[in-house]
């Protein structure tokens, strides 16, 4: 099978390439637009406009059912015959008839049709009744309600709801626009799905200078507003207060007019990211620390390692180890534990594990946590299911590049946040990075300055970042094994250990009576929610099993002869030279 005969026709003959799409891009207004994106090497493609997706090879059963993303569908307009008892309805709350027939709204059986459209066309249509039943157009485009009002607009206002975008107009606004979905339950995991609007606003919203976020003041709309403002950019997104009694925007229309949408809106005020912090921001946040002392951080999969080490957003770890002794390997396996625990979603720059292919299989291994070589690895079918539950949430970075820099590294991560949602980052290892040092820097103030700027974006976009970094020297002790290092001994000095949240060292301990792994905590920042370092005791301990490449929970096993010359046995040989 062929590019061509799937309709996809390219210029070049390896790499990655943007095509117009032979599914929707006849249909659509801009059919020119290069929506479609294609690994030419891979033999894959996503249309990032209608959801098409396929790859060249033979497609298996998998574990878990591929979501088949139906192409969207141009609705018909909306009849705007709207009966007077519907006029009276919007004037009970505020919105006057001009409004409402300049938004081109219709009726029909009962139902009140609020039209999206996007470069001029209709492309979804949602229909509310008068005791709030929704719905919309089946296989309809999801984007902004009013998407064209929000183009070469400086600032943006996002509302959670339609009545709420028609109130801001009303009161005179039309950079205003709403998502299509509303809200999702405080607690609940944010999808891809449920944002795919932004995908098609990226470009508006990204050059936009300010972006204000009108969403209700309870539990839902506080939710919504704080995954918008970490994907948009805490930097450029302002909040805004409502009054006690009101939880919405068209509440403040009904019970005080448009003067008071001017107050609120020309009183938005951006997140507290850098300088001064008013104690009122954080008021909330600590009352529930207060209540729940007892909160910890995510727990890391490995039980043995919950009282050292736990993970929390906005968070810089470091990783170190003598090469081989498995610190790559340990941190594939936590990010396996952290997607398949809490469906965590993470961009990973690993040079040393390129092609993307190669590492692609180490994981498979530890996510179904059987073999991926041998005569025992794991059945084609297994694979390319796991594959397809991973392409969800592993994104790599950086990997097409002849050189990466930690600015590049953090932009591709900015972009793939706003689309995706990560809440990891991992950059390994930090020495295959290209290090451009400013004028009269030298490398401690380069490392300085860089964990300063990792910090930060941690913070602002509220993902981990774990870093690994290799020693700049090996001593070993008097038997001739290496001594375990510590973030004192990576190139640059103190600050490895000074400016991340928390430091560990992975570290192969064998001997004659046992072999086995040992996470050595140096550093925990937040000891209350995140554990207490293991410096000075013994490490966490875990045992590696070599056919998956999982870290499992310590048994203690006894190797009386791996350190004895000629032996028959090769296993633990195969065993060392597998470790990143």
């Amino acid at each position: 099978m062929t590019f061509e005969e799937n309709g996809i026709y390219l210029k070049g003959t390896s790499g990655q390439e943007k095509t117009t799409c032979p599914q929707c891009s006849s249909g659509r207004r801009n059919s020119s637009d290069k929506c479609l994106s294609v690994n030419i090497d891979e033999g894959v493609w996503h249309c990032h406009h209608c959801g098409w997706k396929g790859s060249l090879k033979k497609v298996f059963k998998s574990l878990k059912k591929p979501e088949v993303v139906p192409m969207p569908t141009l609705p018909e307009k909306p009849e705007t015959n709207i009966p007077e008892k519907v006029y009276q309805w919007f004037e009970d709350r505020g919105i006057t008839r001009l409004v409402v027939d300049d938004a081109k709204i219709g009726y029909k059986n009962r139902w009140i049709q609020f039209p999206f459209y996007k470069d001029g066309e209709v492309v979804n249509i949602k229909s509310r009744t008068a005791d709030k039943k929704f719905r919309q157009e089946k296989n309809a485009e999801k984007c902004f309600y009013r998407f064209d009002h929000m183009q070469g607009m400086e600032t943006i206002i996002i509302t959670e709801g339609e009545m709420d975008a028609l109130s801001l107009v009303q009161a005179g606004f039309t950079n205003v626009v709403s998502v299509p979905d509303g809200a999702t339950a405080p607690n609940s995991k944010p999808s891809d799905r449920k944002f795919s609007y932004l995908i098609s606003a990226e470009e508006h919203l990204m050059n936009a200078k300010k972006v204000i976020l009108c969403t209700d003041s309870d539990g839902a709309g506080q939710h919504l507003r704080d995954e918008l403002s970490r994907r948009i950019g805490r930097e450029k997104c302002c909040r805004v207060n409502y009054p006690d009694d009101c939880k919405d925007m068209n509440e403040v229309l009904v019970k005080y007019g448009e003067e008071r949408i001017l107050e609120i809106v020309s009183s938005a005020y951006p997140y507290p990211i850098d300088g001064v912090v008013m104690i009122e921001d954080v008021i909330d946040e600590a009352i529930d620390l207060f209540n729940t002392p007892e909160h910890l951080g995510l727990s890391t999969g490995w039980l043995d390692l919950d009282d050292n080490y736990r993970i929390s957003l906005s968070e810089v770890s470091v990783v170190t180890g003598v090469p081989n002794m498995g610190k790559s390997e340990w941190m594939d396996a936590l990010m396996i534990n952290m997607v398949q625990l809490y469906g965590w979603k993470f961009g990973i720059f690993s040079a040393e594990n390129f092609p993307v292919k190669h590492h692609l299989l180490k994981l498979v291994g530890k996510f179904s946590k059987q073999a991926f070589w041998g005569d025992d690895k794991m059945p084609e079918d297994v694979a390319r299911a796991s594959m397809n539950v991973l392409n969800d949430h592993i994104k790599f970075i950086g990997t097409q590049e002849s050189s990466v820099t930690i600015e590049s590294i953090m932009e591709q991560a900015k972009i793939l946040n706003y689309r995706y949602g990560l809440n990891g980052l991992v950059i390994d290892p930090w020495n295959t990075i290209e290090h451009k040092f400013g004028d009269g820097e030298n490398e401690t103030n380069y490392v300085s300055r860089v964990l300063s700027q990792l910090n930060t974006f941690a913070k602002i976009n509220e993902i981990h970042i774990w870093v690994v970094a290799h020693p700049r020297k090996m001593e070993n002790g008097a038997d001739r094994k290496p001594l375990v290092p510590n973030p004192y001994d990576i190139s640059g000095s103190a600050n490895w250990f000074n400016k991340a949240d928390n430091a560990i060292t992975i570290h192969r301990h064998r001997s004659l009576d046992d072999d086995y792994v040992g996470v050595h905590v140096h550093k925990i920042r937040f000891q209350y929610k995140n554990g207490k370092p293991t410096t000075g005791s013994e490490p966490a301990k875990l045992n590696y099993n070599v056919r998956t490449g999982n870290y499992e929970t310590y048994i203690p096993r006894v190797k009386e002869d791996i350190f004895k010359e000629n032996r028959k046995d090769k296993t633990n040989d195969t065993k060392d030279t597998l470790f990143a």
